[in-house]
Formats: structure tokens, sequence, C-alpha cells
């Protein structure tokens, strides 16, 4: 009985607190072998289906629903404008209402070809 009461009072919080934003995660970018090139792929969380992914203002052809990512060939992702010269801008739509969130994805140093001063550099043989 109090567990119950418990559970629905933390749901009744997180919808106050806003869940759509709180399903969303910081979305990752790393870099991954496509055939014989080398690609950018981006992936993170969002509310469903209905939220488009956009880069520069064109949608991204996502995989998966909720839980989503994207591969490119880096010739593509290095004609996307970068800010603060390290992050890729992506910005989630609902397609319902129009809104819009803004999220800067951090993308592996050098990657879109950015040049990016290293203060130092850790290597560690595994």
């Amino acid at each position: 009985m109090v567990r119950s009461f418990l559970l629905a009072l933390s749901g009744c919080a997180a919808l106050c607190v806003g869940l759509p934003a709180a399903a969303e995660r910081t979305p990752t970018a790393r870099l991954v072998h496509c055939g014989g090139e080398t690609c950018l792929r981006l992936s993170g969380r969002r509310v469903g289906a209905a939220t488009a992914v956009r880069v520069d203002g064109r949608d991204l052809p996502v995989v998966g629903e909720r839980s989503w990512q994207v591969t490119v060939p880096l010739a593509e992702a290095r004609s996307w404008r970068l800010i603060r010269g390290y992050a890729v801008p992506i910005t989630l739509v609902d397609r319902a209402s129009g809104a819009e969130r803004m999220l800067a994805v951090p993308v592996p140093p050098g990657a879109l070809g950015a040049r990016m001063e290293l203060a130092s550099l850790i290597v560690r043989a595994r």
C-alpha cells in the first residue's frame, strides 16, 4: 500500500517537473567504421518517434524510437556548423506542437576538422 502510494507520488512529481525533458538524455558522438570509410555516429534518447532530430535545419534519418542513433559519413558531418569549436548543435523538435530543444553534442577532438589545443594528453597502455 505504502509502496504504491510512493510510486504514484513519484510519477506525479515526474510529470510536474517535465517528463519530456527528463526522458531525453544528452546525445553522444563517436567515430565508427562504415564500409571503407569513417563515419560519425550520434545517439541519444528522446520522448518518442514523434520527436524529429535535426542538424542545421535538416532532419536526420534516425534509427529507433526512444533510443535513437544515426550514422553519417564524415564528409557530410564536416559540412555541419560547430559551436564552441567542438560540438554539433542538435535540435529535437516535437512534430505535434512544434516545440524545439537544442542540445550541444561534443564530438571527438579533430573529428570534424576543427583544431583544438590540448593542455595535456594522457596515453595509457591496456
